[in-house]
């Protein structure tokens, strides 16, 4: 169902269908989106006006099976954060992960062999978001644009194929929009890396440098690879990822000073390289099924020379025009250090995240094959 706007004229029905054909059109040829969701038309999504997949439905099976031909040499990695109390949180997020028996068995015991021998266990309580912190999926229901006093429309929060979110939620989950329908299909397809501090030979980009067009084409030609297109997945490496890690052992447990690790923190969730609208809006147009960052958003976040964040303009470009009004999927913090010094370009990318019914987003532990 869509949302139910204020009647118009036939001829604005018209012009409205009209403007919707061009913008289709534009977008397959790369078009760049004069960025504004009003006077716009974003939807009926490309994928039909009850579509709740988004860009996933460009993964076919022909692309599939070209992707499992990448797999030559049978070696893996994964690409998820560890999840742990300390790490960074963005905003007022909260994480805690706690043995509710408190170094004691949690339940049991149970019998097992005789009275020498039980069976005892443990779970876990977990405690704070799970969908948006972390190595993090952005659900078709996490990003909105928000409306408020245009004629023609009722305000409030559109998702994904101009669905508002006052008419399907009451704040115990998305009826839809839900992460639990990309859960059902997974991705499985070509995944491509853009190693940018491989291709600027520094360690790391610095705080508010985007990732331009031209860059991202230089990264291509430099790695050799072919061009990102219909279904795959883009992974852009900024080296971002660098502060968070550099607090964790070889298991990923935080082994740092309670500074060090405030430190990493602060610096890591208040600023950060990223992407520039005219890539954003390149991506688009080729058709790719998901975009990902190693960093905790897309889009660039500057740094003052007093620690505070620079004032670059209108942020989240990248998260309306890729998410919210095409259905592309955004993944961030996304670990791809391994990747990078191993010179692996591209791969086989596999995920599927958590049925979580009417979430707006997953955690989880992506996984390449090359």
């Amino acid at each position: 169902m869509q949302p139910t706007r204020v009647r118009r004229t036939v001829a604005c029905a018209r012009y409205r269908v009209a403007v919707l054909l061009f913008a289709v059109v534009a977008w397959s040829s790369g078009f760049a989106a004069g960025n504004n969701p009003v006077d716009e038309a974003w939807w009926p999504s490309v994928h039909g006006a009850d579509d709740q997949l988004g860009a996933i439905r460009s993964i076919t099976p022909e692309k599939r099976l070209e992707a499992a031909g990448l797999v030559r040499q049978g070696r893996t990695l994964t690409l998820g954060m560890p999840y742990q109390r300390g790490m960074p949180m963005m905003s007022s997020r909260t994480f805690s992960l706690i043995i509710p028996g408190g170094g004691r068995p949690v339940h049991g015991p149970y019998p097992w062999q005789g009275d020498d021998f039980q069976l005892t266990y443990n779970d876990e309580f977990i405690a704070g978001e799970l969908g948006q912190i972390g190595t993090q999926f952005d659900g078709l229901g996490h990003v909105m644009v928000a409306v408020h006093g245009q004629s023609g429309w009722r305000d409030g929060n559109y998702l994904y194929n101009g669905r508002r979110l006052e008419d399907y939620s009451n704040g115990y989950g998305l009826r839809v929009n839900g992460v639990e329908h990309a859960a059902e299909v997974g991705f499985f397809t070509r995944g491509v890396l853009i190693d940018m501090p491989a291709l600027l030979g520094v360690e790391r980009m610095q705080a508010g440098q985007e990732v331009t067009l031209a860059d991202y084409r230089a990264a291509l030609d430099r790695q050799g690879v072919d061009e990102p297109g219909a279904g795959d997945v883009v992974l852009i490496r900024t080296g971002w990822i660098q502060l968070w890690k550099s607090y964790l052992d070889e298991h990923g447990r935080i082994s740092g000073s309670t500074e060090e690790v405030a430190a990493a923190n602060a610096l890591y969730g208040s600023a950060e390289p990223g992407v520039a609208p005219e890539l954003c809006d390149h991506l688009a147009g080729r058709g790719i099924a998901m975009l990902m960052a190693d960093q905790g958003a897309i889009e660039p976040v500057g740094l003052a020379a007093d620690g505070a964040q620079e004032d670059t303009g209108p942020f989240g470009y990248c998260h309306v025009n890729l998410l919210a009004r095409r259905g592309i999927y955004l993944f961030e913090n996304i670990d791809m250090e391994a990747l990078s010094e191993q010179e692996v370009y591209e791969f086989l990318f596999t995920w599927a995240p958590l049925k979580l019914v009417g979430a707006t987003g997953s955690p989880g532990n992506p996984m390449v094959a090359w």
